[in-house]
């Protein structure tokens, strides 16, 4: 299964997987608005979600008076993004594309650029990623950020397999619970994704989605921000639920930049 279609394979039941996904929203487009805001971003800025998924962070940028593009691999999720939009009286320019390459995003047009929820370890490699924070350098202005979110990888208990399960979820009569099963190959994990529906009368179904994990470390990531060109690259423990790490592209261009672009 890729990246993409799992996420596509996720879609219609990724709310779920929160107590409450408009509580989520809600908090983390505050807690990023004031990280924005306090970074030189302030709302009616133009702001990219690279990894936009179901929208968890664009939703709540945009009802902070950001103006968002947002993109992701998989189309079902976009979609979604597209529905819950339209649902809220909202609106963002969306469309599908890879952080890789970023081919839709016009060179220096950003002036910050975020890929929240762990979506940068789906990239397997330190040349992908260094692929990825490239590709979101050329979409930012000089000065623009770049906010990652991610998981604290060098705390992690790498015992495998490891089962981690989701609260359960309940409404109408249904009951919903989600697990995550990790096991471990080095540096990387493959993950399993049960998802179990109860209907009232007692029938169950369950769905397994597969993806893979390259557990990097917020260190290494924080050099490879640096190898792209980035400044002033921080983490911060205390903006979301994963470690918050973000940089800088500079003010001024260096005559001869890491990532040669000018």
């Amino acid at each position: 299964m890729t990246t993409a279609g799992f996420y596509d394979a996720l879609a219609p039941d990724y709310h779920l997987l929160y107590g409450d996904w408009n509580v989520a929203i809600d908090r983390q487009g505050e807690a990023l608005a004031q990280l924005l805001t306090s970074a030189g971003v302030p709302p009616g800025s133009v702001i990219l979600d690279a990894a936009c998924g179901v929208g968890t962070q664009t939703i709540g940028l945009v009802a902070r008076g950001y103006r968002l593009q947002a993109s992701d691999l998989a189309a079902g999720a976009v979609e979604r993004l597209s529905q819950e939009l339209l649902a809220r009286g909202l609106s963002a320019d969306l469309r599908v594309d890879d952080i890789q390459t970023l081919q839709s995003v016009q060179a220096g047009s950003m002036d910050a650029v975020i890929a929240c929820d762990n979506s940068i370890p789906h990239l397997l490699s330190d040349e992908q990623i260094l692929c990825a924070l490239r590709a979101c350098y050329r979409s930012l202005r000089p000065g623009g950020v770049i906010v990652l979110s991610v998981r604290d990888y060098a705390a992690e208990d790498r015992s495998s397999p490891s089962v981690r399960p989701y609260r359960l979820h309940q409404a109408h009569g249904e009951r919903f619970l989600a697990v995550q099963v990790w096991e471990w190959d080095g540096d990387h994990y493959g993950l399993r994704l049960y998802l179990t529906r109860e209907s009232p009368d007692g029938t169950c179904q369950t769905q397994v989605l597969l993806s893979r994990y390259y557990a990097i470390t917020t260190d290494r990531l924080l050099a490879l921000l640096e190898s792209a060109g980035f400044v002033d690259g921080e983490r911060r423990d205390s903006v979301l639920f994963q470690p918050v790490l973000w940089a800088r592209r500079p003010a001024r261009a260096a005559p001869t930049e890491a990532n040669g672009v000018a």
